[in-house]
């Protein structure tokens, strides 16, 4: 039986975007569209749909709380170029990382299914 990756390999394949399983096949097959099965050891990346959702949702709400904590620190003396540098962080920081962070989010949902759906050990009598 394969030894099984620890959620720090699991967290580096996920960044890499790769099979948190195998860490070959590719999470994507475009930016941002997820595949349904790894190509190297057929791992069904997100058998119940959605249960990425939670990450994706606190990390988005974590980088938008940045940016709020950053308009808050600073008063540009220009409010137009104030606003079109929050709106490029925003992107930078939400929209460029999408498909990092879906891959972690993978890669935590193969962690948490994989540890509970294991056997009980057998019990040496």
């Amino acid at each position: 039986m394969p030894q099984q990756p620890s959620l720090i390999q699991l967290i580096r394949r996920g960044v890499r975007k790769r099979c948190p399983r195998c860490g070959q096949g590719r999470l994507f097959r475009g930016w941002y569209t997820l595949s349904e099965r790894c190509s190297s050891c057929d791992l069904e990346f997100e058998p119940l749909e959605g249960n990425s959702w939670w990450f994706m949702y606190y990390t988005t709400a974590f980088f938008t709380g940045l940016i709020i904590i950053g308009m808050l620190l600073t008063t540009p003396d220009n409010q137009w170029i104030g606003r079109g540098l929050i709106l490029v962080a925003w992107m930078g920081c939400i929209v460029a990382t999408m498909p990092y962070r879906k891959g972690v989010a993978i890669a935590l949902d193969y962690f948490t299914e994989h540890r509970t759906s294991q056997p009980p050990p057998r019990s040496e009598d």
